[in-house]
């Protein structure tokens, strides 16, 4: 047996490589497995390049909200902190909780009056629960009165800078007092989460300042929720909704961007099925190579089978043909595909306008389940395509293929 297969595997090289027919079959072949390598290192590259896509909208999203926000529809919370025991009653697997309060004002500054979405964070506890604390570029968050921390888009679009002020204005009713509301602030530090969504309109302020500022003493309207490692947040903001009831509402991470993180998976599935119509077409190639093959080689193989040539072991010869074409672009497009992602990761070479795909970059997040499965796949399909031409080279008799001159 031993023989035998080494026999199959010295045939096999010697087909493949043969300088007959002006290496024309030998060229074909090459073409089948530039095929099948294009459609794998594609396949490896743009799903790769979709699961960075989707952890780094993630980590974004998290970083600034935490595992779950429960937040009120309606007034303000009076009491909080029976609010933050009430949480951790009900989600065991709380870690930590942040209140802040949050509202939608206006901002101007030097070059422009923008929307906003003020947030007065607790000093003590966000950093805790979020990741906005490491996301400051410049200068620090505010602990004080009079003092405001900017998302980098938005300072951009005011022309504020380090140390420089801007005016909050809040045109609508707030608190007990009916009269629209300005304040004067000034930047102790600029925030840059990497998500173009909240870079674009978010400013910080201490939970305290902002609580004065609108006349709403001691009232939050959010809570940041920071879960242990592996609980589920889907069913802690299932639970807290169903628990606080309305006007509450309580989403974690995933649910905070529905609707996009749908779009990733379906174009992840439709873009793969895409891809791999390139690896079906290389192995049309490879099963048109087999028969050119079956037809320049037919005298050959009928004198190995006039010779003893079982027709098992003339199957196995065009199936491992088939197979070698195939896994020899396989390897060659993963490992192709790796280097470019590789590259991307370290380079960030393709720049995105990040006020349409969030992020400004392609980052790269290679699954080995994911790149196996790919394998899997080529392999499978490469083997599939051997199966004519090597059933049909075994069936045929050898008088048959001594005919052909």
């Amino acid at each position: 047996m031993g023989r035998s297969g080494g026999l199959i595997f010295t045939l096999a090289k010697r087909f493949l490589l043969s300088k007959s027919s002006d290496g024309f079959i030998s060229f074909i072949a090459w073409v089948s497995m530039i095929g099948v390598a294009l459609g794998v290192m594609s396949l490896t590259l743009v799903t790769s390049v979709i699961n960075g896509f989707e952890s780094e909208l993630t980590q974004m999203i998290t970083s600034m909200n935490g595992d779950v926000i429960l937040y009120t529809r309606g007034e303000p919370i009076r009491d909080s902190a029976a609010s933050i025991r009430e949480i951790r009653r009900i989600i065991p697997e709380t870690q930590s909780v942040s209140p802040s309060f949050v509202t939608e004002i206006m901002v101007s500054g030097k070059d422009a009056v923008s929307g906003a979405v003020l947030q007065g964070v607790d000093p003590e506890s966000i950093g805790l629960v979020t990741k906005i604390p490491q996301r400051v570029t410049a200068g620090r968050l505010p602990v004080g009165d009079g003092e405001v921390a900017l998302a980098s888009a938005l300072a951009n679009k005011l022309g504020a800078t380090l140390n420089s002020g801007v005016r909050l204005i809040v045109p609508f009713a707030a608190g007990e007092n009916s009269q629209a509301k300005s304040l004067q602030v000034k930047v102790v530090g600029i925030v840059q989460m990497g998500m173009y969504e909240y870079d674009s309109k978010f400013l910080f302020m201490a939970l305290p300042s902002v609580q004065k500022f609108l006349d709403q003493p001691e009232r939050v309207t959010t809570f940041h929720i920071q879960l242990k490692p592996g609980a589920p947040s889907r069913t802690a903001s299932d639970r807290l909704s169903e628990s606080f009831g309305y006007p509450f509402k309580a989403k974690d991470w995933s649910q905070l961007n529905r609707n996009l993180f749908y779009a990733i998976q379906l174009e992840k599935a439709v873009i793969a099925i895409i891809l791999t119509v390139i690896v079906v077409v290389a192995a049309f190639n490879v099963v048109s190579t087999l028969m050119m093959m079956i037809h320049d080689k037919g005298r050959e193989i009928a004198i190995l089978k006039a010779m003893g040539f079982l027709p098992s072991q003339s199957f196995l010869l065009f199936c491992i043909l088939g197979l070698g074409i195939g896994a020899l672009g396989t390897g060659v497009g993963v490992l192709g595909g790796l280097g470019l992602g590789w590259l991307l990761e370290k380079t960030h070479w393709i720049d995105l306008p990040a006020d349409i795909y969030y992020i400004g970059f392609l980052p790269v997040i290679v699954r080995w389940p994911e790149i196996a499965l790919i394998i899997a796949m080529a392999l499978l399909i490469s083997f599939l395509a051997t199966l004519y031409p090597s059933l049909m080279i075994s069936k045929r008799s050898p008088l048959e293929g001594l005919r052909y001159e």
